[in-house]
């Protein structure tokens, strides 16, 4: 085989490993808007992997502010739950899910947190999209 054929062969396997690592263990990007008059803290439920999931929190999104979330080691978008401090309120036909969050520090666990101590349960809201807004409460 000649020299040129081999690299070309060489290149193309590369990039095709690369691009089969970068699918295996994709992130997850999410674009939270806060349209709330209030400070607000966002927490994610997201699937890792068939069997594992990863609960991670505090975002603290100021009054008006908008900015992205990366959730490393995410995989898609619709195996992603959120959940906010500032009064959420759910669609009607959202899917939900309970699960744990630390009540007062900066979290990332990969285990359930299920009746330890610092943690409640909360219940999560399946995204549908990578953009969310956080709205006032309709009164």
């Amino acid at each position: 085989m000649p020299l040129f054929s081999k690299l070309v062969v060489s290149a193309l396997v590369s990039m095709v490993c690369a691009l089969s690592a970068q699918q295996a263990c994709a992130d997850v990007r999410i674009d939270i808007k806060n349209e709330s008059a209030e400070d607000c803290s966002v927490a994610f439920n997201a699937r890792v992997d068939k069997t594992k999931w990863m609960t991670v929190g505090w975002y603290v999104f100021m009054a008006g502010e908008e900015a992205p979330v990366i959730l490393k080691g995410a995989n898609d978008i619709h195996d992603v739950f959120i959940y906010h401090d500032c009064d959420m309120s759910h669609k009607d036909n959202a899917e939900l899910k309970e699960a744990w969050v630390k009540t007062n520090l900066k979290f990332t666990d990969f285990r359930p947190m299920e009746n330890e101590e610092g943690y409640e349960e909360v219940t999560f809201e399946r995204l549908n999209t990578p953009f969310y807004t956080i709205s006032s409460p309709q009164r």
